[in-house]
């Protein structure tokens, strides 16, 4: 998307990626004398609309006129430039043409988080096909039905929210560039023909990475004989409760923002992993105790550093957990909350295991401070964490 030289407002950002695209889509058509072929956008189909299909319009020999004009695109195009095409099939219609009988079809379709649609017009032949690869993993003999659902279901809810995040960063800035309610679809869709392609690559690429990423974690620790060992931390913002009731929602939002990216680019930076958010509240992991540590401690140095953030407190322990569906669970999970709770602003607190993981490393200092109960897990004696001089 282009921005603006330095010293104009950023705010027409959308209006001008949107003119953009406006122009490429008719420049093909107008820079010449010489018969073009266009490619007509797709519609929904209706009563006396012809075929849904994508149709192909030769325009005539003679002088360029400048572009014709071409009707605002409405939500029905936009719906359609998302999905990948018209919305035309039936639940059972999508069924038949994959070969999948529509229990199965229902229990992947629930999975990927989809509401049902009944017998509605609402599916295309994207639908058709993801059907065909879903079906095809338990029929390949290779992996179960079960596998299938809990693939269609780790990439529904991880693209859901990711798609919800999208949405609205788009939406806040058109309402920033003052794009009304009335423009949004039309601009949506021209922004949308233009950057697409381009996301869906980014997203295919951001997927392999991290999938190779995480292939390589678990491949470190059956080598190391330390499979299920991590250290798990959470920093949580003190007195969000009550900045709650003070800021207002444009400036709590904001807030939460600024605590998330800055939380999410330390933990990452740091060859962590940021499991959840939580609002005011992030839970992350590492594979050793140094690296959780180093984390830690670059999360409050950041945050003092950073005027719209409150004070943090954080917990970290050194365990065994347990993994699945990309979240973590465990023993070691409930007394990193535990310690997280028990810290003052502006402290680190960690469990036994992990101060007597980081003994004789020059770069961290543990103090301990004294035998406490922990609810629920009995009485341990944690340490203060900090770095060294």
């Amino acid at each position: 998307m282009a921005r603006r030289e330095s010293g104009d407002d950023g705010a027409a950002e959308p209006r001008e990626a949107a003119e953009s695209a406006e122009s490429s889509e008719t420049h093909a058509v107008t820079d010449g004398t010489a018969p073009t072929t266009v490619p007509s956008v797709p519609r929904r189909a209706g009563p006396g609309s012809g075929s849904a299909r994508r149709a192909r319009v030769t325009r005539p020999a003679g002088p360029a006129a400048g572009p014709a004009p071409r009707p605002k695109a409405g939500g029905d195009e936009l719906e359609s430039l998302l999905l990948g095409g018209v919305p035309r099939h039936t639940a059972y219609e999508v069924c038949k043409a994959a070969g999948i009988p529509y229990d199965e079809a229902r229990r992947y379709w629930r999975a990927m988080g989809f509401a049902d649609v009944g017998q509605a017009r609402a599916f295309t032949d994207a639908d058709v096909d993801a059907l065909l690869r879903l079906g095809g993993l338990s029929r390949s003999g290779l992996f179960s039905e079960e596998f299938a659902t809990q693939v269609a279901r780790s990439m529904g809810q991880t693209t859901a929210r990711l798609a919800e995040w999208q949405v609205d960063a788009l939406f806040d800035a058109f309402d920033t560039a003052g794009v009304g309610p009335a423009e949004m679809a039309e601009f949506g869709y021209r922004i949308g023909r233009r950057v697409m392609p381009e996301l869906e690559e980014l997203l295919v690429y951001v997927w392999r990475r991290q999938l190779a990423a995480a292939a390589g974690r678990v491949r470190q620790q059956m080598q190391e004989h330390a499979e299920g060992l991590q250290a798990v931390g959470f920093a949580d913002l003190v007195s969000f409760t009550r900045l709650s009731r003070q800021l207002s929602e444009e400036e709590l939002a904001g807030l939460v923002s600024v605590f998330e990216a800055n939380a999410a680019d330390t933990v990452a930076y740091g060859g962590g992993r940021l499991i959840k958010t939580l609002g005011d509240e992030i839970m992350f992991a590492a594979d050793s105790p140094a690296r959780a540590a180093r984390i830690a401690l670059d999360l409050l140095a950041l945050m003092r550093r950073t005027e719209a953030v409150p004070e943090l407190r954080i917990g970290v322990a050194y365990g065994h957990v347990v993994q699945r569906n990309g979240d973590i669970y465990g023993t070691t999970v409930n007394l990193a909350a535990r310690l997280t709770a028990m810290a003052e602003p502006d402290q680190i607190v960690v469990d036994p295991e992990l101060a007597a993981a980081l003994v004789g490393d020059d770069a961290f200092v543990v103090m301990p401070i004294g035998l406490r109960m922990v609810r629920g897990l009995g009485e341990i004696e944690p340490s203060v964490l900090t770095a060294a001089e």
